[in-house]
């Protein structure tokens, strides 16, 4: 039950007792018979009494034993851990569990949506405001699909920006471009265009199988390349829908909206892609147009669930397969993030299966997550993270939140730097 109706139910309670004993008038067993004789001089003995005294103290009694039990068992409800679910074909969970966040109780399991991805293994539609976290669940999604199958791994990413190559290393073919830095150059898009098609057709003509092909930014290019979106892009996308299940072909397709006509596709088309969105405290409107374009997903009434978030951002994820909203776990950043030249010259050639090294592993220790140095706590960083999208000055932060003032503020402004660093790193 959401935390604002628990309170709002004991209070209720309190105050209709306290009105109920205010306002209930004062009977008493007096009799006409009593009243002459108290006029004859006679003593007479009265009681008085109000008949909703019983009522008004059953209210208290029941709005006091409301707050009392929610206390307790926000209090006392276990240690605070919560079961990790790592999805694969052979094991359908793993026996780790990982602490929530410091004083928020932990959720009923935690859930690891890149292993969902990769599991999954089926045409999905990831959808989730800029800078959420969609970049790094779909990377390591790649990862997890690369350490379990012999999968060719094909990306068309229109904001190939050298700070994220590293998180599309593993891909075995790359189309990356900056989209945005040719916006009215009609004559690079069509060319741009027919070189996107013909890469689509030639990963579907690919013979290996199972095969992935990720495409990143579906309302960049709606928007840059409507022709070749509407004329080209969308039947292929419809072909992916009726074939390529069957051919084991897997489509992931990335993007800011979450409205049907936003990116051209029915509800009915639509319905046969798994939905994977993204949201936080911070995207109410993308929320709202979810939910409106989605039937079946439901509104995110308890604010609790961006509280267990391990993401900086406090990310929250619903996946059609468990059809309701989870806490987000924290990932690590792959190695070179902030600028893997070599990656950007694979663009448009056939590579091999690469191997996941140790610094690919995705999940976070049991205690903290591992993206985090050993002076910085998941709560700390939240509270930076919200003073920045906040607005908060640098010299606030470093004293009033990192707690480090005078001599000490040298190294609060390094702390502060790498913090954004990770904030930038896992959004």
């Amino acid at each position: 039950m959401n935390q604002t109706i628990r309170l709002a139910s004991a209070a209720g309670l309190g105050l209709a007792s306290v009105l109920i004993s205010m306002t209930s008038p004062s009977l008493t067993n007096l009799t006409a018979e009593d009243m002459a004789r108290f006029s004859n001089g006679e003593r007479v003995e009265v009681t008085a009494y109000r008949p909703n005294r019983l009522l008004s103290g059953g209210l208290g009694v029941i709005g006091l034993g409301m707050l009392g039990w929610w206390l307790y068992r926000e209090m006392t409800d276990g240690d605070g851990t919560a079961p990790v679910v790592i999805p694969t074909q052979a094991e359908p969970t793993q026996g780790q569990v990982i602490k929530a966040p410091a004083g928020v109780p932990a959720p009923k399991r935690y859930v690891d949506v890149s292993a969902v991805l990769a599991n999954q293994m089926r045409p999905t539609l990831i959808t989730g405001n800029p800078r959420i976290g969609k970049g790094i669940v779909v990377a390591n999604g790649i990862r997890q699909v690369k350490s379990r199958l012999d999968c060719p791994v094909w990306l068309i990413q229109p904001k190939y920006h050298p700070k994220e190559h590293a998180y599309w290393e593993p891909c075995d073919r790359i189309k990356g471009f900056m989209l945005e830095g040719h916006i009215g150059d009609a004559e690079y898009l069509e060319q741009l265009g027919k070189e996107l098609s013909e890469f689509i057709f030639e990963w579907r003509k690919q013979a290996a199988r199972p095969t992935l092909l990720v495409i990143d930014e579906l309302s960049m290019l709606k928007s840059v390349m409507p022709k070749w979106y509407k004329d080209c892009f969308i039947p292929q996308l419809k072909v992916e829908m009726s074939s390529g299940e069957t051919d084991d072909r897997a489509l992931w397709a990335v993007t800011q909206s979450s409205l049907a006509g936003d990116i051209d596709i029915s509800r009915g088309e639509r319905s046969t892609f798994d939905l994977l969105a993204i949201e936080n405290p911070d995207s109410n409107e993308h929320m709202e147009s979810l939910c409106a374009s989605y039937q079946g997903v439901p509104k995110i009434e308890d604010d609790l669930i961006y509280q267990q978030s391990l993401s900086p951002k406090q990310a929250v994820f619903y996946h059609s397969v468990y059809g309701e909203w989870l806490p987000m776990l924290a990932y690590k950043v792959p190695q070179g993030a902030e600028g893997a030249e070599g990656a950007g010259r694979r663009s448009g050639r056939s590579g091999r299966n690469q191997s996941v090294s140790d610094s690919a592993n995705l999940l976070t220790t049991p205690s903290t997550p591992s993206v985090l140095p050993d002076w910085l706590d998941l709560p700390t960083l939240l509270s930076v993270s919200k003073a920045i999208d906040s607005g908060v000055s640098d010299y606030k932060i470093i004293e009033d939140i990192l707690g480090l003032k005078g001599r000490k503020f040298e190294e609060g402004k390094e702390r502060l730097t790498n913090i954004k660093a990770i904030i930038e790193e896992n959004s």
